[in-house]
């Protein structure tokens, strides 16, 4: 509803439900800063896909924009706080440079990590995993 001329794809290879421990508000922050930057920083192809897996004892999240990319360097020092990979850009943008740091704490807070892998040019994934947890029951099956 606030991008109306993008195209969210989401692709769900889970085949099963799987619990993670962390509060939903701050996955909920997580996963806004991601989206708006994925889509703050597109250029003229307007799609994000979005992909959740398990893989061994984690669940993973990309988040995939065809847009601007960035450096290797950019890339090394995007989640320090107040790191913006083109400032006269990204004044344009808004933001402050806090967004990823902040997704980047939170998630290690619950165990979790967030990388990043881009192509100047063509784009940036951007993952984030979470431990799942193995024995937990929901509310409704006790």
């Amino acid at each position: 509803m606030l991008y109306p001329d993008f195209v969210f794809n989401l692709d769900d290879d889970l085949n099963r439900e799987i619990y993670v421990n962390i509060y939903r508000n701050h996955f909920e922050q997580i996963l806004v800063i991601l989206m708006d930057n994925a889509v703050k920083y597109s250029t003229d192809r307007h799609e994000i896909h979005l992909s959740i897996s398990e893989s061994m004892s984690y669940v993973q999240i990309a988040i995939q924009d065809f847009g601007e990319g960035m450096s290797q360097e950019d890339q090394q020092k995007i989640f320090s706080r107040f790191y913006r990979v083109d400032k006269a850009r990204s004044r344009n943008k808004g933001g402050n440079g806090l967004g990823l740091s902040i997704a980047k704490e939170l998630l290690e807070g619950y165990k979790g990590d967030i990388t990043v892998e881009s192509v100047l040019g063509h784009g940036s994934v951007f993952r984030i995993q979470l431990p799942i947890l193995k024995d937990y029951v929901p509310d409704e099956e006790l």
